[in-house]
């Protein structure tokens, strides 16, 4: 049943804060705000009664001066702060979009010298997208069971203004104007949030050069609280991840199973290596301890007429939360942007903008010949910084700055190794299908993938959440037979691993612990790593 309290705050919020600020003092009145909301609202079922905003239920489907939730990825900071009148004529609240939806214009109180500046607040205003490459089932679950996900988003004929602030390629995604009257909390570009607020529009600048010299309509959101968030939030977890322990072996091979056999043409092997590429993600800045990258070669074109998309992309945005699919045709390097850059003052979108923990698959199969031009060096480069390094440089007309990610990236090539990139990892494909069937094993329609059903894709889904989340210790002993076997193999042989190959197996070792929801590495696990590492191509 819902509360009445809880119903009446999501339709009138308005009306709460100025009942509220009635009998407060306003120079503590925005802590208070925050307080007073977040008692109300943030309990789970509370939480769940207030309708979402992102693909699913874009700005078109909501009520204006109504709560909504909106969890995204934080764009753009440069904008300066912006004054907001604090308190109205009536001694009512200002803030929070009251003041501009009142009957007094803010123009109009500035031209008659009305404004009493001793009643002048200041908010930041920030720029935040959907989450890019957000697949539909971590939809459903943040939408929870009040609000089934729409199977056909488009329907609600939402078109995005500032498309070009917008990473994603998906044409339901948006961009949204974020308020925040508790000075921002220091968010930075690529920052993941959730944001409790109301939501309304306001008119924006356009970019120089387009057709109207009017401003566009944006949706924004008056920003009430925000929710703690985990890289993997926990709505992403359906219930089931309390019987994974279980069954952790089984689940595992079942998964390796149906990537081989749907997407990577029966080769278990490759699988194993992708599986542990979804898995890898950046431990340590300082010291750097940065995600695998996993290159799988002999990866054929796509037949002629086929859809170019490989299969495997079918059946990971089944399983993981965020997928983005980097496309290395001409038209692409060429003629897209990699790295956010500023034009007029206003950051652009960059393909490698992304939310942490994103699987990213970069695709060389599609590529033709033809000449690589300057802007595309530059792009590949961006590509492979964020590849090696983990980080992204931001393009401003006099400088650029480098902001970290956390990605992981897997490219698929036709070739014996990448033509463009280098990775920590190339292995063959090595399938169980003929030369000539290969290609329509690899590229097939969705509605062609066999899936699991729906309970076992929630399991698997729970799976990779909770191996997400392990973090490997390195017990003494196991630790000292690490070492005696490094020594050991460099006094036997002049070819003996180098520090290089050390690390690399240390880290697929650690994968694989994480794989098995292994908290401590075992000297199987490691010996399992060096098996797997002998299958890798030496390049």
């Amino acid at each position: 049943m819902v509360s009445t309290l809880i119903s009446d705050t999501i339709l009138d919020p308005s009306k709460e804060i100025n009942a509220l600020y009635s009998s407060q003092n306003p120079s503590e009145f925005v802590k208070l705000v925050e307080t007073h909301f977040k008692q109300i609202l943030s309990p789970h079922d509370a939480f769940y009664q207030i309708p979402p905003l992102n693909a699913s239920y874009p700005p078109s489907l909501h009520t204006k001066r109504r709560i909504a939730r909106f969890y995204g990825m934080i764009q753009d900071t440069s904008a300066s702060p912006e004054v907001y009148l604090t308190s109205l004529e009536d001694k009512t609240c200002g803030g929070w979009g009251i003041y501009e939806n009142s009957s007094s214009s803010p123009e109009a109180e500035h031209e008659h010298g009305t404004i009493d500046y001793s009643k002048l607040g200041e908010r930041e205003s920030v720029w935040a997208v959907t989450v890019p490459g957000e697949t539909m089932w971590s939809q459903e679950r943040f939408n929870g069971s009040e609000f089934q996900t729409r199977k056909n988003p488009m329907t609600a004929t939402y078109s995005c203004p500032k498309q070009y602030k917008n990473p994603s390629a998906d044409p339901a995604s948006f961009v949204i104007s974020l308020k925040l009257y508790d000075g921002g909390n220091n968010l930075k570009p690529g920052e993941m949030g959730i944001f409790v607020g109301i939501l309304d529009e306001e008119v924006a600048e356009i970019e120089e050069g387009a057709n109207s010299d009017e401003g566009v309509t944006v949706p924004t959101l008056h920003v009430l609280f925000t929710v703690p968030h985990a890289p993997l939030g926990t709505w992403n977890m359906s219930g089931l991840n309390s019987t994974l322990p279980g069954h952790t072996a089984e689940i595992r091979t079942e998964i390796i199973k149906w990537l081989a056999d749907e997407g990577l043409g029966g080769d278990t092997k490759a699988a194993t290596w992708l599986l542990l590429m979804i898995l890898s993600r950046v431990q340590s800045r300082s010291p750097p301890i940065l995600p695998l990258s996993l290159a799988i070669s002999s990866f054929p074109d796509a037949p002629q007429g086929a859809d170019p998309t490989p299969a495997i992309i079918w059946l990971l945005k089944e399983i993981l939360p965020t997928v983005t699919v980097v496309p290395l045709t001409l038209d692409t390097i060429n003629g897209k942007s990699f790295a956010p850059h500023s034009t007029d003052e206003d950051l652009h979108a960059g393909l490698l903008q992304q939310a942490s923990g994103t699987t990213a698959i970069v695709t060389e199969t599609g590529i033709k010949e033809g000449k690589v031009t300057e802007s595309g060096l530059k792009n590949l480069s961006t590509l492979q910084a964020a590849i090696t390094m983990q980080t992204v440089d931001y393009v401003f007309p006099f400088s650029a700055y480098s902001f970290p990610i956390d990605l992981s990236f897997t490219v698929l090539t036709r070739g014996r190794k990448s033509a463009f990139l280098k990775t920590d990892v190339v292995v063959p494909l090595k399938s169980t299908a003929s030369d000539e069937s290969l290609p329509k094993t690899l590229y097939k329609q969705k509605d062609a993938v066999q899936m699991p059903p729906r309970e076992k894709l929630e399991a698997f889904r729970d799976y990779i959440l909770a191996a997400k989340k392990v973090r490997v210790s390195l017990a003494e002993d196991v630790g000292k037979h690490i070492e005696d076997e490094f020594v050991r193999l460099r006094k036997e042989s002049s070819s003996a691993p180098s520090s290089e190959d050390l690390a690399r197996r240390m880290a697929v070792a650690k994968l694989l612990s994480a794989s098995l929801l292994e908290s401590n590495m075992t000297k199987e696990t490691w010996t399992e790593a060096g098996v797997m590492d002998q299958i890798v191509d030496k390049l």
